[in-house]
């Protein structure tokens, strides 16, 4: 029986879900959504838990007002009914004090199946008995749902073009609003019939597409940012449900349109009472990252206003009213303070798949990441950001840190080689044109203490080249053509004398680096996707496609063993410095540790929300970290492995 991985902490917040960053009544907790989990946060402890069930990204979550109830929605394929989960989130709380990490199987209550492809809102009524929810663009319906009871109560559709956000009336159980392409609606719910009763907005001439509610205290009046970048006040006052043959007297209308636009679009709006005038101000979150307040009147109020790095996603207000919990599309999350003098970064993150990552020799406490855009550099044990290698437009698909540690080498997708000082983070130098295409694999084959020293690359055209390196220049001394596909992977052995590269073709080459030539070929149907030397190196590991694992002679390339890796493509490898184990991580989210001798798996962990595209164990084999598809960090706590190794025994 394997053993289940504990999560030590983990790093990541998916910044691009609109609204999506949400305190508990009690201030205590914050939720926000990574990948397809929802994490709840303890804002004091620091302690993280997750709520797993969804099958796919998250794309909206929300908190009863109570605190007791959380609910999300999720992204599907096309056609197919994407999940709507209520999760008991009082319980949640207790499990998270108490140790426990994955909270999914004992929170979820209810598990709601209506809308296709996507669900693109949900809000708790007032009273926490109702939740409404939207559907994406290929189902465009609402529903309003009991909450206790889990059943549909009625629908309709949301209107004749895209609904985007929803949201109720504070102080109403049977009333709620709902914005999107072009229109505004206001709802009331008759629950004796059940159905629901839709009146539009009169916007006069106006056309825009809204895509954030907030809505006043005394909910008469709502505010609505645009994607052209105002703020529209509107009345939302209506008549009750009437006969057919009475006219509407009461209708919702436009009362005033912002003349200051806001550049990429009023992301976010969120009403703010004013407790000294009375009056209602409105925090209005940007595209282009600014926040700043207007008031009644739809000025922009002066001194009132910051700027932040990346699009302006989510404002949640801190229950006590003293800070905002800000976070934006770039996947960084802010505390500012109410009079948005003061703005903290409270936690960073890669906004795109994390492709690789590497440790310092010898240094457990750094850890370096690559991703869309930039490298960033984390303290292992603050779990904080030291720098950023910042490459814009540009993804980096792999990096090394030099034996000496005076250099990071990357490869990039504009098939550059680049070396940055990890100090200051500055070039120092730079191997143009190193492939046609995007360079996916990237291995150093000397002490670079000594000048001079060899890169070995590979690029997605299927070459793999020798690279000198002097302090003085770089130059090429060999290109290898075998490969017919992309080379995902290449490890050079101990002493420098032979590498290995593994390619999408179904091939694994093992080249003589001083000859230039190659030694063995292996042959699989598989694309291969990782591949290491044991450390005594008479054996090789590879893995792929075929979800198998394969134990290679490396004197002669002949299959030694294949066991079954997991339940999808396997994608990454690392091995202890003894050897005894080693670590997989694959495209079924789970990473393993494995016995290398018995071929059975030791420990499990479950924490990743997409593909593990990475994995690496500590240098001081405390921890294993982790790196996924959906840009999250994890770092898990290294079993005891001499227990692993007597109840192999036993």
């Amino acid at each position: 029986m394997s053993m289940e991985l504990k999560i030590k902490s983990v790093i990541g917040f998916n910044g691009k879900v609109n609204n999506a960053l949400v305190y508990t009544p009690c201030g205590k907790y914050i939720v926000y959504p990574l990948g397809s989990f929802v994490v709840l946060k303890n804002m004091v402890t620091e302690k993280e838990a997750f709520f797993d069930g969804h099958t796919s990204e998250i794309s909206c979550v929300t908190v009863s007002a109570d605190g007791n109830r959380l609910a999300s929605g999720q992204i599907n394929l096309m056609g197919v009914k994407a999940d709507v989960i209520i999760w008991d989130l009082a319980q949640a709380k207790k499990l998270l004090d108490s140790g426990v990490v994955m909270v999914g199987d004992s929170t979820c209550i209810y598990r709601l199946k209506q809308h296709l492809g996507r669900v693109q809102d949900v809000s708790f009524s007032p009273n926490n008995a109702y939740l409404a929810t939207i559907g994406g663009q290929d189902d465009n319906t609402i529903v309003v749902w009991d909450a206790e009871s889990g059943t549909a109560i009625c629908g309709a559709p949301a209107a004749s073009d895209s609904a985007i956000c929803c949201k109720w009336l504070n102080g109403r159980n049977d009333r709620l609003v709902t914005a999107g392409n072009y229109h505004i609606r206001v709802w009331q719910i008759d629950f004796s019939l059940p159905k629901l009763h839709a009146m539009d907005c009169r916007l006069g001439s106006v056309r825009r597409v809204f895509i954030s509610i907030s809505i006043e205290e005394s909910d008469h009046v709502a505010y609505l940012g645009t994607t052209t970048g105002d703020v529209i006040k509107v009345s939302i006052d209506r008549n009750e449900i009437l006969s057919f043959k009475d006219p509407d007297v009461t209708v919702p209308q436009m009362i005033g349109i912002t003349k200051h636009r806001f550049s990429k679009g009023a992301t976010v709006v969120f009403c703010v009472l004013n407790p000294a005038t009375g009056n209602t101000n409105v925090l209005v979150g940007a595209g282009d990252g600014t926040i700043a307040f207007i008031n009644h009147n739809l000025n922009l109020v002066a001194g009132y206003k910051t700027q932040l790095m990346g699009g302006v996603t989510s404002i949640a207000m801190h229950p006590k009213g003293a800070k905002f919990a800000v976070g934006t599309d770039q996947c960084n999350r802010y505390e500012v303070s109410k009079d948005l003098i003061q703005a903290e970064l409270k936690t960073s993150c890669h906004f795109g798949p994390i492709n690789d990552i590497a440790f310092p020799q010898g240094c457990p406490d750094l850890v370096v990441t690559s991703s869309f855009g930039d490298i960033r550099v984390w303290n292992s044990k603050a779990k904080q950001e030291l720098l950023r290698i910042q490459v814009p437009n540009l993804e980096c698909m792999c990096s090394q840190v030099t034996p000496s540690g005076s250099a990071i080498l990357s490869g990039w997708d504009d098939g550059k080689i680049r070396a940055f000082y990890p100090e200051t983070g500055r070039m120092k130098f730079i191997i143009p044109d190193a492939h046609s295409e995007k360079v996916t694999a990237i291995a150093i084959a000397d002490n670079d203490a000594r000048s001079p020293w060899r890169i070995v690359s590979g690029g997605g055209e299927g070459r793999v080249r020798i690279w000198k390196v002097t302090s003085s220049h770089q130059a090429m001394i060999t290109s290898l053509k075998e490969h017919r596909g992309p080379v995902n992977c290449i490890k050079v052995n101990h002493d420098f004398t032979q590498c290995i590269s593994a390619s999408s073709d179904g091939s694994c080459i093992i080249w003589d680096l001083d000859r230039c030539v190659r030694v063995i070929a292996l042959f699989e149907p598989n694309v291969f996707e990782s591949v290491l030397y044991h450390p005594d190196e008479s054996q090789m590991l590879t893995c792929g496609s075929n979800h198998k694992i394969t134990y290679w002679d490396a004197a002669d390339g002949q299959t030694i063993r294949v066991i079954e890796g997991g339940e999808d493509g396997m994608t990454t490898l690392d091995i202890l410095p003894s050897g005894e184990f080693f670590v997989s991580g694959s495209k079924d989210k789970t990473l393993k540790i494995w016995h290398y001798d018995d071929g059975l798996t030791v420990a499990v962990g479950r924490g990743h929300s997409g593909t593990i595209k990475a994995v690496k164990v500590s240098p001081d084999e405390k921890m294993v970290v982790s790196v996924g598809s959906t840009g999250e960090i994890i770092f898990w706590e290294m079993p005891n492995l001499e227990k692993a190794r007597q109840a192999l025994l036993g």
